[in-house]
């Protein structure tokens, strides 16, 4: 289909055109449609069609045709998120962009406009050098302009209404001073890309370690005070975030944070805490949301693991800077774990097995004796998710040292293993009463009952009480057939 062609086809048939294409063919089309938003020449809805795009782009991630404002925001592009960014956050949120490109754009600066149109033509000549160069001005006019406009805010409560008004929100402040300041070290975060041009990094050799180093000794002394914000573009773009203390050892004389909370990288140290404490967060959303156990263990798992890794690159005091920060994480996610993962769950993983407190009802059997428990129903469904959260308790309580949760732990670990012994005994000792039609069901009941007792507590009482119930039900048959 030709580019002109998509004037004339409604929305709906637009979504199943794009449905049909190939990436590469997503890829193609979308760089036409920017390319010709930019420069117009044909009769398009650009917007429309890249709205109906935008799924597609998001999940194939194409290379994009430059514009000004997506060169505008390369520098941070790691840094963005589609929810609300917390005060604490490194994040940026998205709703920010429109906002802040609103102002930097209104100041109506010569320098900014110039960079734009470079960008421009630059683009339409796929010409890498010169969007490089006008990339580089359009960071350092931007980087003016939003100090230009914070410092002006400074004056007062009016002048500080005022720009608030003119971003649309207070909440796009910090969002906006964040960019202005991030833009400064634009360059140098455009050599980390095109360094590591795949994200994220899984991890730094000492040749990265000490490539980052020169880089960060540079800023220090052509831009002093920047320092915090390239190790934050460095940080986002990590798969561990704990990788960064490799480079924070090399620029540190000693390797504990009494020392360097003195000096500039201190503030890169809060950075890599805030973003574990993201983690944290997460797990504490996924209890308030119902999550299952699986993600949140994977989420504990990773907490752990990063713990880990930090406080074995640093002596870190528990009364120190970062001490007293990673201890903060380590509480929070100790208590959402002892409510749910601890607390609810071990519950649901019962709920999945016959019912102990079940009685006889009229017509269900010998007169004064409880229905056989292993004779009740089972559930495919709710023994398979009872296992995944059996498993979940179990790998959890293994790495419960570092969430700081063995007390929660033990007592949850024990208490299910009482109660699935308890329930075993009663099923096993309850056989001698089933009827031919009931074993099969009987049978299933007992090994679910002994896979969850194993998951929980090993082999050891599992192995005894499926030996007791299949010699039960194996003396049961061999009654009923003789």
């Amino acid at each position: 289909m030709k580019i002109e062609d998509a004037g004339n086809l409604g929305v709906s048939q637009l979504g199943q055109l794009f449905e049909s294409l190939s990436g590469s063919e997503i890829a193609r089309f979308t760089r036409a449609i920017e390319s010709d938003r930019a420069d117009p020449k044909l009769p398009l809805p650009h917007e429309t069609i890249l709205q109906i795009l935008r799924p597609r782009l998001a999940s194939l991630k194409p290379e994009r045709y430059p514009t000004p404002m997506r060169q505008f925001c390369d520098p941070f592009e790691d840094l963005l998120t589609s929810g609300e960014a917390s005060e604490k956050s490194i994040r940026i949120s998205r709703s920010s962009l429109i906002p802040i490109w609103r102002v930097v754009t209104g100041a109506n600066d010569p320098e900014f406009a110039e960079a734009m149109k470079e960008i421009d033509a630059a683009a339409g000549k796929r010409d890498t050098t010169s969007l490089a160069a006008a990339e580089s001005k359009l960071w350092k006019a931007g980087a003016r302009i939003i100090e230009d406009q914070i410092a002006r805010s400074h004056g007062g409560i009016k002048e500080e209404r005022a720009l608030a008004t003119s971003l649309g929100s207070r909440v796009h402040l910090k969002a906006f001073a964040e960019v202005g300041r991030i833009l400064n070290v634009g360059e140098e975060i455009a050599q980390v890309r095109a360094r590591f041009p795949s994200a994220p990094i899984r991890g730094l050799d000492s040749n990265d370690v000490t490539w980052l180093r020169d880089r960060f000794v540079e800023i220090s002394k052509n831009k002093p005070g920047f320092e915090p914000m390239f190790l934050l573009a460095v940080l986002a773009r990590l798969l561990r975030p704990s990788e960064l203390f490799k480079l924070i050892r090399v620029l540190s004389t000693k390797a504990d944070d009494s020392t360097i909370e003195k000096t500039n990288l201190a503030e890169t140290g809060d950075l890599i805490i805030d973003l574990l404490a993201e983690t944290v967060t997460e797990i504490e959303q996924g209890v308030v949301t119902g999550k299952d156990e699986a993600h949140i263990l994977s989420l504990a798992r990773w907490y752990a693991s990063e713990f880990t890794r930090i406080t074995r690159e640093f002596k870190i005091r528990k009364d120190g800077r970062w001490g007293e920060k990673l201890l903060e994480t380590r509480r929070r996610v100790s208590r959402a774990l002892a409510d749910t993962m601890f607390g609810a769950t071990p519950e649901r993983v019962i709920d999945a097995l016959p019912k102990m407190e079940v009685r006889q009802g009229p017509g269900s059997g010998v007169k004064g004796l409880a229905r056989p428990l292993f004779a009740q129903d089972f559930d495919d469904e709710k023994v398979l998710a009872a296992e995944k959260s059996a498993e979940a308790i179990a790998e959890t309580a293994r790495i419960s040292d570092v969430l700081a949760a063995q007390s929660s732990a033990a007592k949850a670990v024990v208490e299910l293993k009482k109660k699935l012994n308890q329930i075993g005994r009663a099923g096993v000792d309850g056989m001698g009463r089933l009827t031919p039609e009931e074993i099969p069901n009987a049978q299933r009941n007992l090994m679910a009952t002994v896979r969850l007792l194993e998951i929980v507590d090993g082999p050891e009482d599992a192995d005894v009480l499926r030996r007791r119930g299949m010699s039960a039900i194996r003396a049961l048959t061999s009654q009923k057939a003789s």
